[in-house]
């Protein structure tokens, strides 16, 4: 555990540098940010077109958790990016698990997802005439955090099984989260598709998660929040699992091939 650990934060601390290097505050704020706080504005004022209140707290409340969907799921690139790079042979000799070492390197855009989410969360629904139930709503960000996780692990298997096509790095990002957003809730509820849909959504990330959020802004019942925020959990649990599993069969068919380092 104590040698997982330390790879975890090795990983981490590597890639902050290397998210440094991308980012300053500023363009953090104002090219990143922005574009996202742009692009949950611009579904708010879909429902404000509707002229419905309730249509804009849905897609409002819907869009700023998908915020850090985005960035949760940065981490397929990141995964392709070391085969590329010719460094993947490199961090499965760390000695820890090679999964370990992915995610470490990926935890800076899920932090970088967390923090969009939230920001947009305390400023824009004062825009909308969104209600929040403050102080309670300070809980929010916590549950954020938790589908934040939830969507990373579910990112993490998605590269797992990129990483034999990384050409596919771009597509298999979009269509990631893009999925998310159009069946776990954000923008209809999951109700609203065919039943053999609908009982898809239940193993994608965010739909408990996001259940949980809408239940509590609204006031609903305690029980029903945790239950949701525990489907949630175990929901990110399996799509880990899967993670690791596929990881060790990508790992060891590259070393029985030779194309552990391979980088098309």
């Amino acid at each position: 555990m104590r040698d997982q650990l330390r790879v975890l934060r090795h990983g981490l601390a590597v890639q902050w540098r290397m998210w440094r290097g991308l980012h300053t505050w500023r363009t953090w704020t104002f090219a990143w940010l922005s574009r996202l706080l742009v692009q949950a504005c611009f579904y708010a004022l879909v429902g404000r077109m509707l002229g419905s209140q309730e249509q804009v707290d849905y897609l409002l409340i819907g869009n700023l958790v998908a915020i850090m969907a985005i960035d949760a799921t940065v981490v397929i690139l990141l995964a392709v990016g070391e085969r590329q790079a010719g460094t993947l042979a490199l961090m499965v000799a760390a000695p820890a698990t090679h999964l370990t070492a992915y995610l470490g390197k990926g935890l800076v855009h899920l932090g970088s997802g967390v923090a969009a989410s939230t920001i947009a969360f305390l400023t824009l629904p004062p825009l909308f005439g969104v209600a929040l139930p403050w102080p309670w709503a300070g809980f929010v960000p916590v549950m954020i955090f938790l589908v934040g996780v939830s969507c990373y692990c579910y990112g993490t298997c998605v590269a797992a099984f990129v990483l034999r096509f990384p050409s596919a790095r771009w597509v298999a990002l979009n269509l990631s989260y893009l999925v998310i957003m159009t069946f776990s809730g954000v923008n209809v509820p999951t109700s609203f598709w065919p039943g053999w849909v609908h009982a898809l959504t239940s193993v994608l990330p965010m739909t408990h998660g996001l259940a949980a959020i809408r239940t509590f802004i609204a006031g609903g019942p305690l029980p029903g929040v945790l239950g949701n925020l525990g489907w949630e959990l175990a929901v990110g649990a399996a799509w880990f699992t899967v993670a690791a599993l596929a990881f060790d069969r990508m790992v060891r068919h590259g070393r029985r091939d030779g194309t552990i380092e391979f980088a098309g």
